[in-house]
């Protein structure tokens, strides 16, 4: 339901920001109106608590367990809106496979909420400007729909050119 209301309104964001281009008032105003808005805010932090990391606390050992606690956090996010400075990220180190240990920063939840909150309003915005090939870390796209393009590129026949493939892998 939540989920549904808050998908709609980024829907409207992203016509909005296609028609009149994201620097456009209407659509500056649109973001504001969002990024204020209770169910944005709520949502937001609905989507952190509700996921495995959410229970993790960061360096103020803060968590969010009572439904009076995640409304107090969800009226929050406005002042945080105000003005704002995150807070140091709380190091942990992970084991890797080949014995070695990875750093993994862990924000606060209240810093998580709030990241929420920004990147629920900017999707569309981002979505509208992203490479229609890109499919890394694209809500809606995956390693499947990548290979399916793959598969249609290479497949097709036009002016009979010559195709290539190229892999590479990041590595450190």
């Amino acid at each position: 339901q939540m989920e549904d209301k808050v998908f709609k309104e980024q829907c409207k964001l992203f016509d909005l920001a296609a028609k009149l281009g994201v620097k456009n008032e209407k659509v500056q105003r649109k973001i504001d109106i969002l990024i204020r808005s209770r169910i944005f805010r709520e949502y937001s932090v609905l989507k952190v608590t509700k996921n495995s990391g959410g229970k993790t606390p960061g360096i103020d050992n803060v968590t969010l367990k009572t439904e009076t606690e995640l409304i107090n956090m969800s009226e929050k996010l406005i002042t945080l809106l105000k003005s704002y400075k995150s807070s140091p990220l709380k190091r942990v180190y992970i084991p890797k496979t080949n014995g070695k240990q990875r750093p993994l920063g862990i924000p606060t939840i209240q810093d998580r909420c709030l990241q929420q909150l920004i990147a629920l309003v900017f999707e569309p915005i981002v979505e509208l400007n992203s490479d229609p090939n890109s499919y890394g870390f694209r809500k809606f796209r995956s390693a499947k729909n990548a290979i399916g393009t793959l598969r249609s590129k290479l497949r097709s026949n036009s002016d009979n050119e010559q195709k290539y493939v190229f892999d590479c892998d990041i590595k450190g």
